[in-house]
């Protein structure tokens, strides 16, 4: 699931004329993947990893951090919506209210 949500998110930054993008993760296995060796990922993701790899090495600064969980308020809150509303994928171009205090709140910490 992270990494598919990481590959969306570029994906959609990209088509939308970002081009300098700060994409943290808390996933130590993700991040792993993506900025070390793929030989330890399973066939199911290694197309994944190489295509989120590709996007990254595009015309434009892509930085990953890997983060504290407890400091991804804004993912946990997404996350728990996902489940509670029982959806698969949500995107939204501007956050709404809620997001946007999570944001304030997760950038102050």
């Amino acid at each position: 699931g992270e990494l598919f949500a990481i590959w969306r998110g570029l994906i959609l930054a990209w088509d939308l004329g970002v081009r300098d993008i700060w994409c943290e993760t808390d996933c130590h296995e993700a991040f792993i993947l993506l900025k070390n060796d793929t030989s330890a990922a399973n066939n199911d993701v290694t197309e994944l990893i190489r295509r989120i790899q590709a996007l990254m090495k595009r015309s434009w600064r892509v930085e990953l951090s890997l983060i504290q969980r407890t400091a991804n308020h804004v993912a946990d809150a997404l996350a728990k919506y996902a489940v509670v509303q029982n959806v698969h994928q949500v995107e939204w171009l501007i956050p709404n209210d809620d997001v946007k205090e999570l944001l304030k709140h997760d950038f102050l910490d």
